[in-house]
């Protein structure tokens, strides 16, 4: 069964350890795995995508080979050669649209009883969910956040997510959730939740960064490094 590693978006710094990305990389068990890096997130920003992941996984044995228009059609076996498939930052909607119309949902789910690590970060996090909260038509006034909305995605993962958790005014992911009768995740940036199975653990770049897990009764429950927790 695959393992699904969810990002919840990365934090702007002049230094990253990278530990994330090196724990995903890990999780194949090979010496130098093979990436598949899906850019389509950023729809109008497809190359500056490409060229930060590629500066993002510098220093990390992989190989790395990107998903691109013209490469599109061949998603199938691309996927099969595969080790990990990491889905880039951007917005959800422009994402699971592309998915959609080029049929690489159906494809997806060819694999999902596979060894593969499917992997994303914000906006390619929220792919594999039932619903995510998107930010495509937020803006901003007087120091706030508005317009956050829930995305309906690819439903793989019966769960509801929402990166970047750390914004303030992203709190209205708490009431949203209450509408909906699957489990939840707030993930801050440069925190990961590990999927594998029934069971879920966390992956963070720094201790003061956190995850919060909110069970069906819509209870809010920190997630700790170190421990490993199962959907029940």
């Amino acid at each position: 069964m695959a393992i699904y590693a969810l990002i919840g978006g990365k934090a702007n710094k002049p230094n990253p350890t990278n530990k994330i990305e090196r724990y995903i990389t890990s999780l194949a068990k090979k010496d130098k795995p093979k990436i598949l890096y899906c850019p389509y997130a950023a729809i109008n920003n497809v190359d500056k995508s490409i060229n930060s992941f590629h500066r993002l996984m510098n220093g990390i044995c992989c190989s790395i080979t990107d998903l691109t228009i013209d490469n599109m059609d061949s998603f199938d076996s691309l996927l099969n050669e595969a080790d990990i498939l990491y889905i880039g930052g951007g917005h959800c909607d422009d994402l699971v649209e592309l998915f959609k119309a080029k049929g690489l949902d159906k494809i997806l789910l060819k694999y999902i009883n596979s060894n593969k690590i499917f992997a994303g970060s914000s906006a390619g996090a929220m792919l594999f969910s039932t619903y995510s909260m998107g930010d495509k038509y937020m803006y901003s006034d007087n120091f706030h956040n508005y317009n956050y909305k829930m995305v309906k995605c690819l439903g793989i993962l019966d769960m509801i997510l929402c990166p970047h958790y750390q914004n303030e005014d992203i709190i209205v992911f708490n009431d949203a959730i209450k509408e909906y009768d699957s489990i939840a995740f707030g993930l801050e940036e440069d925190t990961c939740l590990i999927v594998d199975g029934d069971t879920f653990y966390p992956v963070k770049e720094a201790g003061y960064n956190s995850l919060y897990y909110f069970d069906k009764n819509k209870l809010m429950i920190p997630l700790y490094e170190g421990n490993t927790y199962k959907n029940e």
